[in-house]
């Protein structure tokens, strides 16, 4: 987790608005996952999509429907 920490750009964090940061999260959960196992990339995931299935539908709209793609 902390590498994925370091490519976030905090200083640029202050001027996005929330669902260009949404947006920017997904990408780097997208791209983390493409670096890992199978078995991790099927919990992560399923956590993204739990976590997902409970945001308000508002939310949602800004969200790629799946987290890395298979």
């Amino acid at each position: 987790m902390a590498q994925l920490l370091c490519l976030v750009d905090f200083s640029l964090l202050n001027s996005l608005d929330w669902a260009e940061a949404l947006q920017q999260l997904i990408e780097i959960l997208d791209d983390a996952i493409k670096h890992t196992n199978k078995s991790l990339q099927k919990l992560i995931k399923g956590q993204v999509r739990q976590w997902r299935a409970g945001l308000p539908r508002y939310i949602k709209g800004y969200m790629p429907n799946l987290v890395g793609k298979s």
